[in-house]
C-alpha cells in the first residue's frame, strides 16, 4: 500500500481528482488567455459567468434589499445602541469629573486638562 498521507483511499482520490480538476482548469483559462484572436474584441478579457454573476449580485444588493424586522434590529443593534450608550458614557464621565471640580475633590494640580 502506497503513502496516502494518513488518509483513507476514498478521501486520496477525492484529493486527487480536485487537484486535477482544478489544473485542467488552469490549463483551460491560460489557453483561452494567450489566444490573441479568441478575445480580441474584448481586450483578451477571459468571461466568467460565475463571476459576473457574483459582482452583479454585489452591485445590486441594495436594490433588492427589503426592510424587515430582522434587517431594523440589526441597524438598531449595530449602530444606535452603540453611540447612545458612549454619549451616555461620556456624558456621565464629564458631569462626575465636573462635580468634584465644583465640589473642591479634584484640586487644581490633580486635573488631567487644567483648560477643559
Amino acid at each position: 500500500m502506497a503513502n496516502n498521507y494518513g488518509l483513507s483511499d476514498a478521501e486520496f482520490n477525492l484529493i486527487k481528482q480536485q487537484a486535477s480538476r482544478r489544473a485542467e482548469l488552469r490549463k483551460e483559462f491560460i489557453k483561452q488567455r494567450t489566444n490573441p484572436w479568441k478575445h480580441a474584441s474584448e481586450s483578451g478579457y477571459v468571461f466568467d459567468p460565475a463571476l459576473q454573476k457574483f459582482i452583479s449580485m454585489k452591485v445590486t444588493q441594495f436594490d433588492n434589499f427589503t426592510p424587515n424586522p430582522r434587517t431594523s434590529l440589526f441597524g438598531f443593534c449595530a449602530i444606535i445602541i452603540p453611540m447612545v450608550s458612549y454619549g451616555y458614557l461620556i456624558w456621565n464621565d464629564r458631569n462626575k469629573q465636573e462635580q468634584k471640580i465644583r465640589s473642591g475633590e479634584l484640586r487644581y494640580r490633580e486635573r488631567k486638562f487644567k483648560f477643559a
